[in-house]
């Protein structure tokens, strides 16, 4: 393939993935100028950026500017939602702060608390103090999505030095919300908030690389075309007993691997 011209080479280079193309940039000089070329990285940068999306400085090849947006979520909506692209397939990536998000009692100084930490992307994240009732709902519109895809949404927490009242399951859905369609009869699932190393309690914790827990509330598939919200949340609602101590970061909506 080395006897193919380099546009020739790019052409199809970017008919496979991300992945593939810096595979190939070790196959040989020829391999390597195509596979950092501008039109290659075109096909794996969205066609339609988010609204409010800009460019950051200082990217001259559209390379540099994919793996920027792997690697650095841009903030979005009042620095309440972050976009970025998935490193395998290039597919759009968001996530929620805790502030874009519907929090029973989030108000309230008595029940959360909002406060600062270090290393997070969002201003702010919401520390549980005291509630009976626990119920936290996001919503997404799923034209924001990469198409033909399937996503998941997860939650995303860490703990403070005193939690309490977690050691039971809750209640976890995801729904797609057309016009004209309800939730009422949507069947939530049970999941843990805390680890579970046997893998015995089904849908559980799990540490990220961030320092960060995270669950998963659902799966779905968005087509091409589909429009709507995409609805999240977690409930504990049924058993009359204090939680806190819960840190909440967001929930995040990205492609299954």
């Amino acid at each position: 393939m080395n006897t193919l011209p380099e546009d020739c080479i790019a052409m199809i280079l970017s008919l496979t993935t991300p992945l593939d193309v810096c595979r190939s940039s070790a196959v040989s000089r020829i391999f390597r100028s195509a596979a950092d070329s501008d039109d290659v990285w075109n096909h794996f940068l969205p066609a339609d950026f988010p609204a409010g999306f800009a460019a950051p400085a200082g990217l001259p090849t559209r390379k540099q500017l994919f793996f920027s947006l792997v690697d650095n979520p841009l903030l979005l909506n009042d620095s309440h939602l972050s976009f970025s692209l998935e490193r395998r397939s290039g597919n759009k990536c968001y996530m929620m702060a805790a502030r874009a998000l519907s929090i029973v009692w989030g108000h309230d100084p008595r029940y959360w608390h909002w406060i600062s930490l270090p290393n997070t992307r969002f201003g702010e994240v919401a520390e549980l103090i005291m509630v009976w009732w626990l119920e936290i709902t996001g919503k997404i519109n799923i034209t924001l999505l990469s198409d033909d895809t399937l996503y998941a949404a997860y939650l995303v927490f860490k703990w403070n030095h005193s939690p309490y009242g977690f050691r039971q399951p809750v209640e976890a859905s995801l729904v797609f919300l057309a016009d004209t369609e309800s939730t009422d009869d949507v069947q939530p699932s049970m999941i843990s908030l805390m680890q579970d190393p046997s893998g015995d309690d089904g849908q559980s914790a799990e540490l990220r690389r961030d320092g960060w827990y995270e669950v998963e509330l659902g799966q779905f598939f968005k087509r091409r075309g589909d429009m709507g919200e995409i609805e999240m949340s977690l409930k504990e609602t049924k058993r009359p007993f204090e939680k806190k101590g819960l840190i909440l970061y967001g929930i995040e909506i990205r492609p299954m691997p």
